[in-house]
């Protein structure tokens, strides 16, 4: 799937808000403020941004529930193509571990949080009930103390209040840790960052900058500040969703050298000459193949990683075929930077493809992807003995 910018005639961006709280046990965050301007000017900017700027709704500083619950609505109610919610504030557990989103007037005790906080229900119902096939969940809040002690150290509580299906969400940090809020700073730690991505954008990415083109290098930037580390959920192809271009993006210039001579058939190119032998082999593309479904089955039992979308891939078209379309791609996959944090990538197609058995199925480019791919990320294949 290649990457779109969003139909700025069918998409909302809908982005929340909350910097000023009534109850002295949340703390006033005055960067968020700048967080949901300078986001706003970024998605509608005429050069980069994918949104209209009537498409993009802010609501900054409510002062109860009803007025995000109202907000929500509106937004859904336009969005046919793309739907954007971002919220940037405070988060808080109730008792029972269930999420909810901080207001002017909301107050932090976990027994009460549940009537004068925004659920996180009624995000997950909205961007679940939408028409719009691409769907971002972007939230940037703390969790206080008194959510921290209700949590009780169960991350899984916070991670499920997130799992939307369809649905690509960014959070600021694990569910056991609090975002941060530099004090003094322009903006929040996370949203910062995620500007700073934005704008200067990812030199090895395509044209239109993706979440999957984000998620790496905003990690990478946050975790060498000593900031938490980001969270990502997504599901199917929602690693190719883009809300901008990349400012980055240097488009490759073909040298203008000998042309194809006129015998030779597109398809011939498919796989340069010396590359032949091996893909013809069945007991090579075989074992590749068995390569591949292997490491699928080994994220699965050794990492509890299911990657289903990988997996219907290799099955309907092969593992060697399936290797190609994920070296080709102008971004790593979302199960590479799966694999990438739970540091395994030595179960990553690009280890699996730079196994000396299989170097001879893949053409000298491809194989250059793939060791440059895996060098980028800190990891290097040990050395291989014959």
């Amino acid at each position: 799937m290649s990457a779109r910018l969003p139909d700025p005639r069918a998409s909302q961006a809908l982005l929340i808000g909350a910097s000023r709280f009534i109850d002295d046990d949340l703390h006033d965050l005055p960067a968020v403020a700048n967080n949901v301007r300078a986001l706003t000017d970024l998605l509608t900017d005429p050069v980069l941004g994918g949104f209209d700027r009537s498409g993009c709704r802010v609501l900054t500083d409510p002062a109860t529930p009803q007025q995000v619950g109202d907000a929500i609505d509106a937004a859904i109610d336009q969005a046919l193509d793309t739907l954007v919610l971002y919220y940037a504030g405070h988060g808080v557990l109730s008792q029972r571990g269930d999420l909810f989103l901080a207001v002017e007037s909301t107050e932090p005790d976990p027994r009460r949080v549940r009537y004068c906080g925004v659920p996180m229900e009624w995000f997950r119902s909205a961007l679940a009930d939408s028409p719009a096939p691409n769907r971002i969940l972007i939230l940037d809040c703390c969790f206080s103390g008194q959510a921290a002690e209700a949590m009780s150290g169960n991350t899984a509580t916070v991670s499920g209040n997130l799992d939307i299906r369809g649905t690509y969400t960014l959070a600021s940090a694990p569910a056991h840790q609090t975002a941060v809020a530099p004090l003094g700073a322009k903006f929040t730690a996370f949203t910062g960052e995620l500007l700073q991505a934005f704008r200067q954008g990812i030199p090895e990415g395509g044209e239109l900058l993706t979440l999957g083109d984000i998620y790496p290098s905003l990690t990478r930037a946050l975790l060498a500040s000593g900031m938490p580390r980001p969270q990502r959920l997504g599901t199917g192809l929602a690693d190719h969703i883009a809300l901008t271009r990349n400012p980055a993006y240097r488009p490759t210039t073909r040298p203008s050298g000998k042309q194809r001579p006129a015998s030779e058939s597109p398809h011939s190119r498919a796989v340069p000459r010396g590359r032949t032998a091996d893909e013809q082999d069945p007991k090579i593309a075989a074992e590749f193949h068995a390569a591949m479904l292997d490491g699928y089955r080994r994220a699965k039992k050794e990492l509890n990683y299911n990657a289903g979308y990988f997996l219907q891939m290799v099955q309907q078209v092969g593992g060697l075929e399936a290797a190609r379309r994920l070296l080709r791609a102008s971004s790593v996959s979302s199960g590479f930077t799966t694999l990438w944090e739970k540091g395994r990538l030595d179960l990553a197609v690009e280890a699996v493809v730079l196994q000396e058995r299989f170097a001879g199925l893949f053409t000298d480019e491809e194989l250059d992807i793939a060791r440059n791919r895996l060098a980028e990320y800190g990891y290097h294949l040990p050395a291989q003995t014959s």
